[in-house]
């Protein structure tokens, strides 16, 4: 008897400290990037304080960062009629940034981001969408493929799982026309919700999709004093690194871990995380390299939110990294 309950506290124990992280995801290219936020998803770029500068794609590659994902407000340079056209001068300008950021050797992410019509009317936006995607997908089909489209920002409100569904499988059959193996990123609705990855189909036999989601938790920390946020969470919560802290990450991320093996092991990708500059700086580094660290465990590639905005790991002013920031990103950078 007393032998049999031993080996049962040993296997309790084994399974214990087993963590689905063990069965790791072959690791993308694309393994460290940054966001460049508030720039070219805004109604124009510099209305919302950051310009785009060509010498930020030197200094982010020599950081150590792999790639660059641009969010970018497609909606709000094409025409509201058929044939909802783009405007030339903004894919001129979206092409000067995409080629920089190539030439300095980093894979880019382009998305639609901030489009709020199709959240709010999403059955009066679909076409509009697909036309915006027939757009892109064709001017950028002679790029090499270290270029990658990201379908749409965090999928919400009136855009349902069900619709949802349906228009990504049709985003991408466009997609394929001009571009038959380009990857293409795709997350689940509820703003990329992790918790919603379990309501996100898939296109059969589709072999060049990346899933993303977003990782804000705990909110009430990552966005506390958020301006856009209402209420805003109150300013002063600390993330201290306790194990049950830590815990709740490591659960969240093995959600995300355990969908992607159910579903034939497709690649992840956390396309944004980070914490907002409200927050004190040594809790954001605890938790974005908690963050960082745990994702990176588990096979998933991730962009941190963002460059040099309110979470920004770059200062604009000084022209220098946070260096906390960054180290808690790149933890081999040397300063």
């Amino acid at each position: 008897m007393r032998l049999k309950i031993l080996l049962l506290l040993v296997l309790l124990i084994f399974l214990a400290g087993c963590s689905s992280y063990e069965f790791k995801l072959e690791m993308l290219p694309i393994l460290r990037g940054i966001n460049m936020g508030n720039a070219l998803e805004a109604p124009r770029e510099g209305e919302w304080g950051v310009v785009i500068k060509d010498e930020y794609f030197k200094i982010i590659k020599e950081a150590g960062f792999s790639h660059v994902r641009i969010p970018i407000r497609w909606n709000a340079h094409a025409d509201v009629n058929p044939p909802y056209t783009i405007e030339k001068a903004f894919f001129d300008r979206v092409d000067h940034v995409v080629n920089e950021a190539l030439k300095n050797g980093l894979f880019v992410i382009i998305n639609i981001h901030h489009y709020e019509e199709i959240m709010q009317y999403p059955e009066k936006h679909k076409d509009r969408f697909l036309a915006l995607w027939r757009q892109i997908a064709e001017h950028y089909r002679d790029y090499p493929p270290t270029l990658i489209f990201e379908l749409l920002n965090e999928p919400c409100m009136n855009l349902t799982a069900n619709l949802w569904n349906k228009y990504l499988a049709e985003a991408i059959k466009v997609i394929r026309e001009s571009n038959p193996d380009r990857y293409i990123v795709v997350g689940p609705v509820n703003w990329n919700s992790i918790y919603a990855l379990k309501d996100l189909k898939l296109p059969k036999d589709e072999k060049n999709i990346i899933v993303t989601f977003h990782y804000y938790n705990p909110f009430s920390f990552t966005h506390q004093g958020a301006e856009w946020v209402q209420p805003s969470p109150p300013v002063g919560v600390r993330w201290w690194g306790r194990e049950d802290e830590k815990a709740e990450i490591d659960r969240e991320l093995d959600m995300a871990l355990d969908w992607s093996i159910r579903n034939g092991k497709v690649p992840l990708y956390m396309g944004e995380f980070g914490a907002y500059s409200k927050a004190d700086m040594d809790s954001r580094v605890r938790w974005t390299s908690y963050v960082a660290r745990s994702a990176e465990k588990r096979g998933i590639a991730w962009a941190y939110w963002e460059f040099c905005a309110g979470f920004g790991a770059f200062d604009p002013v000084k022209n220098e990294w946070r260096k906390p920031l960054l180290k808690a990103l790149i933890p081999e950078t040397k300063m």
